[in-house]
């Protein structure tokens, strides 16, 4: 085996990311039958650790713990408040925009029925004849249609 395991001062020490992922090269070019348990013995760290990690690296979260610290991931009580206030909002915004949508939709085929009804009456309302013209007024004197005299 030509992989040099990591030193460490004691037990407590943690591994940093990249000695977790260059232990985890090493594992994944294991094929044989027994030799991940062999190659988990040689570098004293647990078969159950090393496919933790493998899970956690597949997933994208593999961290080490010394870095962890620094780059901390989790919500701070204030983050925390902010995030429930954001969500609220968000809930009410979602609210309000299905109810301004709901409005439009209606609008819409409130306008449709407005049209579809102008234009039936239109088509049968009955065309009023044209008024006669009245014996000794001339014509440019009567009433156009549509309008009445005063």
């Amino acid at each position: 085996m030509d992989f040099v395991v990591p030193s460490r001062v004691s037990n407590r020490i943690h591994f940093t990311l990249a000695q977790k992922h260059a232990i985890l090269e090493e594992y994944d070019k294991c094929l044989e039958r027994g030799s991940r348990t062999a190659f988990s013995r040689a570098v004293s760290i647990s078969e159950g650790t090393i496919r933790l990690w493998a899970r956690q690296r597949d997933a994208g979260e593999l961290r080490s713990r010394s870095t962890a610290g620094s780059e901390d991931q989790r919500l701070n009580a204030g983050d925390k408040q902010q995030l429930k206030r954001v969500l609220k909002e968000n809930e009410i915004l979602k609210a309000k925009l299905a109810r301004s949508e709901a409005a439009v939709d209606i609008l819409g085929k409130a306008s449709a029925l407005l049209d579809a009804m102008a234009k039936s009456a239109a088509e049968t309302e009955p065309k009023l004849p044209e008024p006669e013209p009245e014996p000794g007024r001339p014509e440019w004197l009567m009433p156009k249609s549509g309008k009445t005299s005063p």
